[in-house]
């Protein structure tokens, strides 16, 4: 039998928690920006374009005809939402949010770090509350069956649908509180402004 010497019986080396808590955000990083980006493209390729294509069908039907989409309004509003909160998290990513750009671009470096941090902090709030309470609309409108005024469909696939939006926002927040765009893997446009070939 061979003899067993002091590195086969010496304990393992405990697990890092810090390398766990690192690989937990780095997931949250990977699969928050994926979403992102593709919310966005859900966005920018189908809800922009049918969010017109209803708008002009429905104006010119009221101008034209006198026959208006009863239920025009209520699918307007649900597109433009929609569209809305695609686009949110790849504004975050890009920086593309609306801040008091007059007095930011005033600040030392020191206050807009300051600033960044209060903004990226009520975004997380902000927004992680629209999340959890849509998700807890959701159960509710199902029992309850809710509809819009003149379109006769169920609203709690919207709602899910913000409060996804809403969860993704906060991923990025969190994983992005910069807001920097230059380590992002997905990218509609390259930052050269040439086509990335991500689509």
């Amino acid at each position: 039998m061979t003899p067993r010497n002091e590195a086969d019986v010496a304990p393992a080396p405990p697990a890092d928690p810090a390398a766990g808590i690192d690989r937990a955000t780095a997931w949250v990083d990977r699969w928050s920006e994926r979403a992102s980006f593709e919310l966005f493209r859900l966005g920018l390729y189908v809800t922009m374009p049918a969010l017109v294509v209803l708008v002009t069908l429905d104006v010119g039907l009221r101008y034209l005809f006198n026959a208006p989409l009863q239920w025009g309004r209520d699918a307007n509003g649900l597109l433009l939402l929609i569209t809305i909160f695609c686009a949110l998290p790849h504004a975050w990513d890009r920086a593309h949010h609306i801040r008091m750009e007059v007095f930011y671009i005033r600040l030392s470096d020191q206050r807009r770090r300051l600033v960044d941090v209060l903004s990226s902090v009520s975004g997380i709030i902000v927004f992680g509350f629209m999340a959890v309470q849509g998700a807890r609309f959701v159960p509710f409108m199902m029992r309850t069956g809710e509809t819009g005024e003149d379109l006769e469909w169920p609203l709690w696939p919207f709602m899910a649908f913000l409060s996804l939006c809403a969860c993704v926002m906060v991923a990025r927040v969190f994983s992005n509180p910069a807001a920097r765009e230059d380590d992002l893997r997905y990218r509609v446009h390259a930052p050269d402004g040439k086509d990335s070939g991500a689509l």
